[in-house]
């Protein structure tokens, strides 16, 4: 039962659908976090205690500002590859996150992505300084995290109740995770969690 005295962390989640989606919910909801997933199909996850869906397209910074107004922190799972398309996309997807939230007044933000782009050369359609300009400029609390190895299958909410081999690494990078978005340790740094334990 969630102690009425201690505040309650309202915690945005794009990305809900993917493993690392669903260790994530399952410890925020471990944790007695408001956990929101935001789906593009509401009913594409089942109902929980705890765990709301709304509507929420990553792409339009005035849809993200409305979906996420009122939250404490925003999650964003992008995992992202050199394909110049999928490229593309998640590069808009991070420039409407850094606009939406700070039009909804959201502080924290954190994106998981593979990051090996930003060492990579940049690709014409989506020029990578335009982007550190961006964050840079930011006024938002804002953490980059390296995306860890999916495991083969997909890991549904219920896998993490008692995680086996495959799923206690996502677990512990779950809780890493949201340790940072609530201790603020890595404000406008690009981190590794290592599975074994700490950050990188």
């Amino acid at each position: 039962m969630h102690n009425l005295e201690t505040p309650t962390c309202k915690l945005a989640l794009y990305g809900a659908h993917s493993s690392l989606g669903n260790a994530l919910l399952a410890e925020a909801l471990h944790r007695q976090y408001e956990a929101t997933a935001m789906l593009t199909e509401l009913n594409s996850i089942r109902a929980r205690p705890g765990l709301r869906t709304k509507g929420g397209e990553l792409f339009d910074p005035i849809g993200v500002s409305q979906s996420v107004a009122g939250m404490d922190a925003v999650i964003a799972l992008l995992d992202s590859t050199q394909d110049s398309e999928e490229f593309s996309q998640h590069f808009n997807a991070l420039l409407a996150l850094l606009d939406g939230l700070e039009t909804a007044g959201v502080q924290r933000l954190l994106i998981v992505d593979d990051f090996a782009w930003l060492e990579a050369e940049p690709m014409p359609n989506a020029p990578v300084h335009t982007l550190e300009a961006r964050l840079l400029a930011s006024p938002l609390c804002w953490t980059l995290v390296q995306a860890p190895v999916q495991p083969p299958r997909l890991l549904e909410i219920d896998d993490f109740r008692q995680p086996d081999a495959t799923a206690l690494p996502l677990q512990r990078f779950a809780a890493a995770l949201l340790d940072e978005m609530r201790l603020e340790l890595h404000r406008h740094q690009l981190i590794h969690i290592d599975l074994h334990g700490g950050k990188g």
